[in-house]
């Protein structure tokens, strides 16, 4: 008997996956592949038409962008590097793809580790934006775990958003070789309440 439930679920699961794939297969849809040229741009928060809509290693696969057709503009951005804007015109059924590279900001400097502070951070969503001192920083999964985020010490004004969510802000002041830890969970919001960094003004 288990055996035959087991068997029906894995059918239904089967059909509800055939269901889903068939719905996105939507003819008038195009899709945009984004291929990351190092590191650095796998980390890059995506604005599409002034609305942040996640980081490019997060849109992949089958979760690349899918978007209507017409003319879209996207943003891409990570603390340390220039903007990257890029205008595309969509065709139904279009798949466009493209290599992005990201150039480091002119005259950055590294303190030395002695220096520094980090924060770790548990946070979930883990795909939440991490802004520090109101730029984009990564999301919140590269900086868990042993990783973190390595600062100068100082003062520093945090904030941790996702769309449908509210934002969790925070103030720490860091002295060298401190650890610091954020545990916490955003609270669910609606896209109204969703802070004005995940927006930019076209």
């Amino acid at each position: 008997m288990k055996r035959g439930v087991h068997r029906l679920i894995a059918v239904a699961a089967l059909a509800l996956g055939a269901m889903a794939a068939a719905l996105a297969a939507n003819p008038m849809l195009a899709e945009i592949e984004i291929n990351a040229a190092g590191r650095a741009e796998r980390n890059a928060g995506v604005w599409v038409d002034g609305q942040y809509v996640g980081h490019v290693h997060q849109l992949r696969g089958k979760s690349r962008l899918a978007l209507l057709p017409g003319r879209h503009e996207l943003l891409f951005k990570l603390v340390g590097y220039e903007d990257v804007r890029r205008e595309v015109t969509l065709e139904p059924g279009e798949r466009y793809a493209f290599r992005l590279s990201m150039q480091e900001r002119a005259a950055l400097e590294f303190p030395a580790k002695e220096q520094t502070a980090s924060i770790v951070l548990d946070v979930a969503p883990k795909d939440a934006a991490v802004f520090v001192n109101d730029r984009y920083a990564g999301h919140v999964d590269r900086f868990n775990g042993g990783r973190g985020m390595r600062l100068r010490a100082g003062t520093y004004r945090l904030k941790i958003t996702l769309p449908g969510y509210k934002p969790f802000e925070t103030e720490v002041k860091l002295e060298p070789n401190q650890r610091y830890e954020i545990r916490t969970a955003l609270a669910k919001g609606t896209i109204a309440e969703q802070d004005e960094e995940l927006m930019v003004r076209r």
